[in-house]
Order: structure tokens, then sequence, then C-alpha cells
């Protein structure tokens, strides 16, 4: 377990960063050069970004902690714990068959999946708060500090980190996830098994996210379908449905819920890693990052971290006069 320590500096061209870019070589470095505007879509370009600084750390997966001061990357094998404000690993962790983790936005807290199923780390160190808690789904609750777990028969919840106040719900689940007021919130098939939530037929869900700070619930479904649900109140309510590429992806809400972030770390169609950021109001493309695998949020929803084979950088807004 790495202590400490800044990499050796990834060299990037810190100039400002178009909405639709794409990763190319540079006499600078790596540089985020103009793209064409993608088609099929409402564009919206987000706020200018630049690239504020870089790092040569190859990743797969990004996601933010504590509220944004944070970053945890997953790559072949190797969790690292990574310090935003200059890029800085702190720690890594290389449990066996490590191959997904994500962090909890608000918290210092994440999940790793490795051979031996899911866990609970605390960062930045990646200890373990709870192991051997079995394939999942998993979900820890924002402030950390509680964890919903699927079980043979149903879900286990639990106070971490003394595992008091246990609850049991019955039915199996596909996904979950914790509302930003503290409510789990469970997926069976295409429903949310929540009350005002009819059962019904549609597409499988995959994977649910919530905004850390935001009554919202986004539903990632198996067509390529995305619903956003309003968890404000005794009953969820659905406020859209939008529909972007299917094939497998990483999903994430900005803490206000005001952006939605989707990684496609190899589709299949492009042959080749891109992110996109949409506005969740009406789903209007703001940036696209062809290159890119990998893209965790910072506090305001605009400024980001974005990955891949090369390394990561952050973008930073840029602040008008």
């Amino acid at each position: 377990m790495r202590r400490g320590g800044p990499p050796p500096g990834l060299r990037i061209d810190r100039g400002n960063i178009p909405a639709w870019a794409q990763v190319v070589g540079g006499p600078n470095g790596l540089r985020l050069a103009e793209a064409p505007a993608p088609e099929g879509y409402e564009l919206a370009p987000a706020p200018p970004v630049r690239v504020e600084r870089g790092a040569p750390i190859g990743v797969e997966t990004l996601s933010a902690a504590a509220a944004g001061e944070l970053l945890l990357a997953i790559s072949a094998g190797v969790a690292w714990s990574i310090r935003t404000v200059d890029l800085s690993v702190i720690h890594d962790r290389r449990p066996a068959g490590l191959d997904a983790g994500r962090a909890t936005g608000l918290a210092n807290a994440a999940l790793l999946h490795a051979d031996d199923g899911w866990r609970a780390v605390v960062m930045p160190s990646l200890g373990d708060i709870a192991a051997d808690l079995g394939p999942g789904p998993v979900a820890l609750r924002g402030d950390g500090r509680r964890i919903a777990v699927a079980v043979a028969d149903g879900v286990d919840e639990v106070t971490l980190p003394s595992g008091g106040d246990p609850a049991h719900h019955d039915g199996a689940a596909d996904a979950l996830a914790y509302t930003a007021g503290g409510r789990l919130v469970v997926a069976r098939g295409s429903d949310l098994g929540m009350p005002g939530i009819p059962a019904g037929e549609g597409s499988p869900i995959h994977a649910l996210v919530s905004a850390g700070r935001a009554e919202l619930l986004a539903a990632d479904h198996a067509d390529g379908s995305i619903a956003l649900w309003s968890t404000d109140g005794d009953a969820l309510r659905q406020v859209a449905v939008q529909s972007w590429p299917a094939g497998p992806r990483a999903i994430s809400l900005s803490l206000d819920g005001e952006y939605l972030a989707l990684a496609y770390p190899n589709d299949a169609k492009d042959e080749s890693p891109f992110v996109i950021v949409a506005r969740t109001a009406d789903g209007a493309l703001v940036r696209r990052i062809d290159g890119a695998r990998a893209i965790a949020l910072g506090p305001d929803g605009i400024s980001c971290a974005v990955g891949g084979d090369w390394g990561v950088a952050w973008l930073t807004q840029i602040e008008e006069d």
C-alpha cells in the first residue's frame, strides 16, 4: 500500500478545451483537441473548461469522494486513492482480482469488488470497513455510515462500522442505491419496488445512482434508456426518460443533480472509448470527449476528472472576469 508521493508529471497541453473534444498527441504532450459535434442529440455546450493538471496513472474507472476532494481510480488490478488538488497518489491497494470500484460522493468511503466479492473501504487509506460482502449488488449511504447488501433471500442493511441496527428486506435485488435523504431504493427487473411505483414490464435496470445533495435518482436500463426519478416525498415520481447508446457504461450524477455523466470504456460502434455529460433538466448534451474512458464530476458539476490508458486530467471551469 503506497503512502504519499506525487507521481511524475504527465505531459499534457494545459489549454482550453472545446465542448466536443478528442484526446490526441501533440508537441506539448497530450491535447484535448476539437472534434466534430455529435449528431442526433440536442446540443447545449457547457461553460468552458481548461486542463488544470494531469497525472500518468492509466485508469479504467473514476469516481469522486469527499465532495470532490478525493478520487477513486481503478486500473488493472489496482485501486488508487488520489488527491484532487494535485492529482497525487495517497494510497493504492491491490486485492486479488480487483475489477471494479466506486466512491461515495460526499463521504470518505468507497466500495471495491475483487475475487472475494465486494468490500467497503475508508478513503484515502483504502482500509476495510466491511469485507466479505458477496457478489452484490451493494450500496453505501451518502454519509458512508450505512450499507445495503444483496443476500440469498433479499437485502440486508447494517450501520457501519459496528454492524448494528440491522434491517432485512425480502425479495431479490438487481440494483441498490440510497437517496440523498438516506432512503434505500431496490431495483427488481424494471421496477423500483417503492410505494407509488406500479409493477410493470420494461427494460431491466442495470444500475441505480443518486445525487449526493439533491433528491434525484437515475435508473440505468439495459435498452440504453435512463429514467430520472424525483425522490422528494413519500413516493418516487418519474421526471424524465432519456435514451443514450446502449452497451457497457458507467453512470453518475453531479452532487446537485443538474448533470448526468456517462462513460463508455469501449463502444463497439465507435471502436474507441468516450465520455459524455448531459443536463438532467432536458437531456441536452453539454460535453463529449473521445479517447477518455472514465469521468468523475467535480462538486460544481462542470469541473471534472477524465482518464484513460494515457492517464488522468483534471478539467476546471474557467473563471470569467
